[in-house]
This record gives C-alpha cells, sequence and structure tokens, in this order.
C-alpha cells in the first residue's frame, strides 16, 4: 500500500468485505471505516441517518491522505469511487455468503435480544439472497458496472480462497 492509498471494498453481505478491510488496515496501519456504521444509527438497522450526516461521514473521509472504507451500499460506493486508488469487488457466490452470515451475529448486536437478533438475521439474509437478481445500487449488476467503469488499481476476487491470498499478498509500500 502507498502512502496515499483510499481502498473501497464492494460486495454481498456476507462475502468478507469487513474481514478483509480489518486486515489491510492492520497490515497497511489504515483508517478503516464501515457504511453500516455510516447508514445506520447506532441502535440498529431500522433507524437510517441522515443524508447529510452520511455525506458529512464521508467527507469527513474523503479528506483523509489514506482510508479503506467496505460495504454493500453502492450509491455510498459509487461517490467515493473518484477518491478512491483500489477498488476490490467480493464477487462471491450467494452459498458462500450465506454460510458466513449464518457463522456470526449481525451487526449491532448488542442492543438486540435474542429474538431480535434472529429476525435480523433473516431480514439480512433474506436481503442478501437477492443480490444477484435485484436491479438496484445494492445489487451485484450495479457493482459490476462500478467495477468495469473504475479506471485505477482494482481486483475481483471470486472465492473465499481468493479474499484470503488477497489479504496476504496485497503489499505494502512505503
Amino acid at each position: 500500500m502507498k502512502k496515499d492509498e483510499r481502498i473501497l471494498i464492494i460486495g454481498n453481505s456476507g462475502s468478507g468485505k469487513t474481514w478483509l478491510g480489518k486486515k489491510l488496515a492492520e497490515k497497511g496501519q489504515i483508517p478503516l471505516f464501515h457504511m453500516d456504521t455510516i447508514r445506520w444509527d447506532q441502535s440498529g438497522y431500522e433507524i437510517r441517518r441522515s443524508a447529510a450526516d452520511i455525506t458529512k461521514d464521508l467527507n469527513h473521509i474523503q479528506e483523509k491522505e489514506q482510508w479503506i472504507l467496505e460495504g454493500v451500499f453502492g450509491k455510498m460506493a459509487q461517490e467515493m469511487l473518484p477518491f478512491a486508488t483500489t477498488l476490490i469487488w467480493l464477487d462471491l457466490p450467494w452459498e458462500e455468503c450465506k454460510n458466513n452470515l449464518l457463522s456470526r451475529d449481525p451487526q449491532f448486536d448488542e442492543h438486540l435480544n435474542p429474538q431480535e437478533k434472529e429476525k435480523a438475521l433473516e431480514t439480512l439474509i433474506a436481503w442478501a439472497a437477492e443480490h444477484d437478481s435485484r436491479e438496484d445500487a445494492n445489487s451485484r449488476g450495479f457493482f459490476h458496472t462500478l467495477y468495469s467503469d473504475f479506471q485505477n488499481q482494482k481486483s475481483r476476487l471470486q472465492n473465499r480462497e481468493d479474499v484470503t491470498n488477497f489479504s496476504y499478498s496485497f503489499t505494502i509500500v512505503p
């Protein structure tokens, strides 16, 4: 990673964006930001933050010399692309994403009772299962367009092994 590295990681829920972001952030000593915490209120996925607050947070990130931003929200990714030096698309099959979602708790789980956690996970899985067929900014098709149009360094990782190998091979340039 270069001194001015700005990495954008996109992919479906459960694809490993947060895991990869953490690995690269540790490796390069770069601040990591999560689209989920930018978009949603701290109390959970049901309360969306204001557009002004989201824009303020994205502008704050854009001003940094180095950053890693990961998430599933295509409009946020699209807004950050002109500032990114690297785009990483985790384009994993749905079954791999689903298995990963089933093996972890949903974000904001400290605010949820056991029944709410179960409901939140069911809702997330149902939403993420439509990633390939949706036609919105959070869809595989939208991510494909972002990836195809991006002119800087980019990587499309298509299975868990690719993601793991990438985390080890991505180099840091002083």
